[in-house]
C-alpha cells in the first residue's frame, strides 16, 4: 500500500564512520517531510567518540556501542546495524529506512528491505559511496557538502550559528516552486522541534506568528478566507523573527496613526500597546515577544522614527 509523504514511519540508521555532526541537522531536515520519524541511532565503538556521542544525543540520536574486534575483517558496526533493520523489518511499524553509509556490504539488506515493500534512503559521502548502492536506494543523499570544516575542536550544536527553525522548515517542505501550505510548515516545524509551540511566543494562531516573521511571505486564500495560508521564504531575507519585519511595523505605524490624529498626535500607552498586539496576533502585548512599547520601539526601527514614548505617553516625533 502506497503512503503519501508525510504519512511514513522513518527510522534512521547511522553507521557513525559515514556522517559528520555538521551533516547530521541538514539530513533531518531534508527527511523531515516523510513522517514520523521512530528510530534515531547511530553504531561505532563509543568509547572512542565520547566527544560526537555527546553532540549525537543532542539530536535525539541514540548511540548503540559496538565492540570492534581487531582481527575481524568485519566492521561489526555495520552488523548490528543490518540485524537492527532487519528486526523492525518484522517486528514494528517501519516503512521507510534511511541508511546513513556508502558501503556497498550494505547492498543485499537494501534490496531486501525494497523487496519487502519498504522504502529505503542512502545518505552518505559521494567520494566513498558505492555506485551500486546507489541505485539501490529509492532515494540517496550526498552529505559531503554539508559537513563541517575545520580542526578538531568542533561547537556543540547549540552554540553554532543555526538558521531558524521557520526557514529551516520551509526549505524542507517548500514545493518545486517554493511554496508550502500552512499546515505542512507547521506539521514539520513540530517534527524538527516537538517543543515549538507559536503561543509560547505570544501569538494566537500559527498565521499570526507567520504573518510577524521577516523570513517569510504569507498569501491569505483569495474569496471568503477559506482554505489554507500559503508561505514562500522572502527573497533575500535573513533569519529572524518580527523584530526585523517592516511589514508589521507599517501595519503597526498605520493602526497608530489612525488613533493618533484624535489625540493631537499622541495616545495613552494601553491603546497603543493594544493597537500592537492586534497586528502581532496577541490578546496582549505583554503577551508577545516584545513585552512592552519600549521594548517594541527597541526592535523596531522603522515604527521608532516615527514614534516616541514618554512615561504613559506615545507621541509622533
Amino acid at each position: 500500500m502506497s503512503q503519501s509523504s508525510g504519512d511514513r514511519q522513518v527510522a534512521v540508521l547511522i553507521d557513525d564512520e559515514n556522517v559528520s555532526v555538521g551533516s547530521v541537522e541538514w539530513l533531518f531536515d531534508r527527511i523531515s517531510n516523510l513522517g514520523r520519524i521512530l528510530i534515531r541511532r547511530a553504531y561505532s565503538d563509543w568509547s572512542k567518540g565520547g566527544n560526537v556521542r555527546d553532540q549525537l544525543l543532542e539530536f535525539g540520536i541514540e548511540p548503540v556501542h559496538v565492540f570492534q574486534a581487531s582481527s575481524s575483517g568485519k566492521n561489526a558496526s555495520d552488523i548490528r546495524l543490518a540485524i537492527d533493520a532487519i528486526d523492525l523489518l518484522y517486528s514494528s511499524p517501519v516503512d521507510t529506512f534511511v541508511i546513513v553509509s556508502g558501503d556497498a556490504d550494505f547492498l543485499p539488506l537494501v534490496n531486501k528491505l525494497r523487496s519487502s515493500g519498504k522504502m529505503v534512503i542512502g545518505a552518505g559521502r559521494q567520494k566513498s559511496t558505492s555506485a551500486t548502492l546507489v541505485k539501490a536506494c529509492d532515494r540517496y543523499y550526498y552529505l559531503d557538502k554539508h559537513e563541517e570544516s575545520g580542526g578538531e575542536s568542533k561547537p556543540r550544536p547549540k552554540e553554532r550559528p543555526r538558521r531558524s527553525l521557520l526557514v529551516r522548515a520551509v526549505r524542507a517542505s517548500m514545493d518545486a516552486e517554493g511554496k508550502v501550505t500552512g499546515s505542512r510548515l507547521h506539521a514539520t516545524m513540530q517534527r524538527l522541534d516537538p517543543s515549538f509551540d507559536f503561543r509560547d511566543r505570544g501569538f494566537n494562531s500559527f498565521t499570526a506568528f507567520l504573518e510577524a516573521a521577516s523570513d517569510v511571505r504569507v498569501t491569505r486564500p483569495s474569496g471568503q478566507g477559506q482554505g489554507d495560508v500559503v508561505i514562500e521564504l522572502r527573497r533575500g531575507g535573513q533569519d529572524g523573527g518580527s523584530q526585523k519585519n517592516p511589514s508589521v511595523a507599517s501595519r503597526i505605524d498605520a493602526q497608530w496613526s489612525k488613533r493618533a490624529p484624535s489625540r493631537g498626535n499622541t495616545m495613552p500607552g494601553a491603546v497603543a500597546a493594544g493597537e500592537a498586539a492586534k497586528v502581532l496576533g496577541s490578546s496582549k502585548l505583554s503577551d508577545s515577544e516584545h513585552k512592552n512599547l519600549q521594548r517594541l520601539l527597541d526592535a523596531m526601527p522603522e515604527l521608532a522614527k516615527n514614534w516616541r514614548r514618554a512615561g504613559n505617553v506615545i507621541s509622533r516625533k
